[in-house]
């Protein structure tokens, strides 16, 4: 189990202090001082919520995690989160968000992306990614992390969770995203988790 550490600074990151200029587009001060008083917060959420996740996957597929030490920049910056580099976007949990995120969320988003830091061994040799092979990328690379999702959340017996990230996958996010979900459902999250546990320990 890596041991997770949320990183920010009470001024914001270079990162953000410097994206709205690389990205066309300000960001919010309010947020980037928010984020700096609430790293500890948010690193207490992942602390109680995220390994129970991880434990889950991890037992499951039987491999270990590549590092025993993770780094995550938390953001604000209009950039979504993703795993290399290792960004969460926090705008959703906080004050002034458009479109307010539960709080469970959040460690399930850091969950996401470092299941994509778990699931990148398969890639060449799993036989459902070259089923699949015309696909965009971005769905091939969530087919995997999808179905560690949505087994853990089953395992855990989350049922209202499972419901919304259904609906947010569906309607909300990117079609990319939504193909991703489609292949899993079709699939099945088992055959997919069957081909993590198939390789070499």
């Amino acid at each position: 189990m890596p041991r997770v550490y949320l990183i920010y600074q009470t001024t914001g990151t270079v990162f953000d202090r410097t994206c709205g200029e690389l990205m066309k587009v300000a960001v919010d001060m309010d947020m980037v001082a928010e984020t700096g008083r609430r790293t500890r917060e948010f690193q207490q959420r992942w602390d109680t919520e995220g390994p129970t996740y991880m434990k889950t996957a991890m037992t499951e597929v039987g491999l270990e995690f590549p590092f025993r030490e993770v780094q995550a920049t938390l953001t604000v910056c209009s950039v979504p989160s993703m795993s290399s580099p290792l960004l969460i976007n926090v705008t959703g949990f906080l004050t002034k968000a458009e479109r307010k995120q539960p709080d469970w969320l959040f460690a399930f988003i850091v969950y996401h992306e470092l299941m994509h830091l778990y699931v990148r061994h398969v890639y060449d040799t799993s036989a459902l990614r070259k089923k699949y092979s015309t696909e965009p990328l971005q769905t091939l690379n969530h087919i995997h992390v999808l179905a560690l999702e949505k087994f853990a959340l089953k395992k855990l017996g989350r049922s209202s969770e499972l419901e919304f990230v259904d609906q947010r996958y569906r309607k909300t996010l990117p079609p990319t995203y939504r193909r991703a979900w489609e292949i899993v459902n079709a699939e099945g999250e088992d055959a997919l988790i069957q081909e993590l546990k198939a390789q070499p320990r």
